[in-house]
């Protein structure tokens, strides 16, 4: 993904990423969580969660920060940096909504073809899986790192 991300600290013991999305209006403490959902199968679950004023964390809030494909290019490059750490895991995750699972779609549409140099991305519909394919509409998404 060639779009500029945010710098991020990582918090190696609890697979953990922290950043800060930015604009001319306000400053957000964004979180990226992986965690264990299924250790035979070294499926994780990744989470892109804000922490509020009051210091609780939340996957509901629309932040509307206006950088949304930094955010995005953050998230894509703490993956990678996943994959680093974990090269045999897989990663699950899907929108809270089903807007938000539109836009990481359209996110992943958009960016495909940089994304499949390094990732295998799979989409479910219902409980049936597949590659993904720009233009259908996926309840949630498998990743994998390309060998």
């Amino acid at each position: 993904m060639n779009e500029p991300s945010y710098q991020f600290n990582k918090i190696e013991e609890r697979l953990l990423i922290e950043f800060e999305s930015k604009s001319e209006e306000k400053i957000i403490k964004k979180l990226i969580e992986f965690w264990l959902i299924d250790s035979e199968a070294s499926l994780y679950n990744l989470a892109l969660l804000d922490v509020l004023s009051d210091n609780t964390i939340s996957d509901l809030n629309v932040s509307n920060n206006k950088d949304m494909p930094k955010v995005l290019a953050t998230v894509f490059q703490s993956i990678l940096y996943f994959f680093e750490k974990k090269p045999k895991a897989k990663i699950s995750f899907q929108g809270n909504s089903a807007a938000r699972n539109r836009l990481y779609q359209m996110a992943i549409s958009k960016y495909l073809t940089q994304i499949e140099q390094k990732l295998e991305i799979f989409g479910f519909i219902s409980n049936a899986i597949e590659k993904f394919e720009t233009g259908k509409n996926y309840d949630r998404f498998l990743i994998l790192l390309k060998y």
